[in-house]
Order: structure tokens, then C-alpha cells, then sequence
């Protein structure tokens, strides 16, 4: 039987890099270094942090996977046909999103994403609500929106942020579910939370 899966209640958050925060470390996925079954949308907007809540202006948002590939061929000879060698790389990922433009808002997020760009920041995209599986948190460049379009049509604007290092991403429910980390210390097991509680325990599968 398929398992289909609708994103109902969806979140995004962004928030910029803060390499002089307590404790900073290059390789924290989120503000303060969280677990992915940790983090809600207040880890991103309250202070310290000083990032945005998109998610009501959302209309799409995904982690992109791009594979890297590169062949070898080795041309054909007297006795033996033409051959080609697929080298795998590491795979790179963007998050993209759609969004509503809002350039009315003078803090809104199309000024957010336009005084930021380049910038790194942590985001934060949960496809189930806030505090639930599955969720994915990381690391991605923040990139400018269109600014304007057709007349009289609601604005939208396609974004592609580059990811910059793997994401760590939290699969399943709030009853069964599993954190796949993107450095592979990948815990051993299902892991079984409370979403709002921020409490993890590691069971055997």
C-alpha cells in the first residue's frame, strides 16, 4: 500500500549566522547548536536570534537534492567495446521555496531576504508544524527575491538558497521517527519524542 503525505501545516524559518554567539561552533545546524526534534519556530525569532517566520507567506518549500556525477569513458579498442565509469561526489542541496512577495512591508520578507543576501543562515523547514517530525534544519545562503511582475496578479517569487553543508534531517511522526544526521553520527535506532517536549529517547529498531 502507498503512503501519501500532504503538507498541511508547514513552517520555514530563517535566521542569520551569528559566529560571535556563546558557545558558536561551525558545525551547529541551528541557533545554539539544537537538535533538529528540539527546535520551533521560537529558536529562530526570538532573541537572540533575529530571523523570520515565512511560513504564512509560503506557498512551496523543499530540500533539493543535486546529484554529482562525472564519467570516464574509455574509447573502444580492437577487442573490446567503448566503456564508461560514473564517479559519484558529494551530493549538494538548495533549499527552495516559493513565496508571496510583500514588498509593502517594509520588514516584511522580501526586504528580509533582500538586506541579507549572501548572508549564511540556519533554517528551519517543517513539513508537519512546528516542533514536529518530519522537520530539516541546516545551513544555506540567503538569496534575494523578485522585486515586482505582471500587473494586477498576486507576486510570487522563486527562490533557490544554497545549502551549505548536508542538513540534518528528523523523519517519521511524533509517535515513531528517526533523525538522519548530515555529518553520519547518525543515531543507531527509531527515536521516540514527545514533538513539544524536546525530550529524545533512542530505542532499538
Amino acid at each position: 500500500m502507498s503512503t501519501i503525505f500532504k503538507i498541511e501545516d508547514g513552517v520555514l524559518a530563517l535566521t542569520l549566522v551569528d559566529p560571535l554567539a556563546v558557545g558558536y561552533l561551525p558545525t551547529w545546524q541551528s541557533p545554539g547548536g539544537l537538535e533538529v526534534d528540539v527546535v520551533t519556530l521560537a529558536t529562530y525569532t526570538t532573541a537572540p536570534a533575529t530571523g523570520v517566520d515565512f511560513s504564512c507567506q509560503v506557498t512551496s518549500g523543499a530540500l533539493v537534492a543535486s546529484p554529482n556525477t562525472t564519467s570516464d569513458t574509455t574509447p573502444a579498442t580492437f577487442c573490446a567495446p567503448e566503456v564508461t565509469t560514473t564517479s559519484v561526489g558529494v551530493t549538494s542541496y538548495n533549499l527552495d521555496a516559493t513565496i508571496l512577495q510583500d514588498p509593502i512591508i517594509a520588514a516584511g520578507v522580501s526586504a528580509y531576504l533582500f538586506e541579507h543576501d549572501t548572508k549564511e543562515a540556519f533554517f528551519y523547514l517543517g513539513l508537519a508544524g512546528d516542533g514536529n517530525p518530519p522537520a530539516a534544519i541546516g545551513r544555506a545562503r540567503i538569496v534575494a527575491g523578485a522585486f515586482g511582475g505582471d500587473a494586477r496578479v498576486t507576486l510570487t517569487a522563486t527562490l533557490s538558497l544554497p545549502v551549505s553543508v548536508k542538513p540534518d534531517v528528523w523523519f517519521g511522526d511524533a509517535t515513531v521517527n528517526r533523525i538522519v544526521k548530515g555529518d553520519g553520527t547518525t543515531p543507531v535506532g527509531l527515536a521516540t519524542a514527545s514533538a513539544k517536549s524536546g525530550k529524545r529517547e533512542t530505542v532499538d529498531a
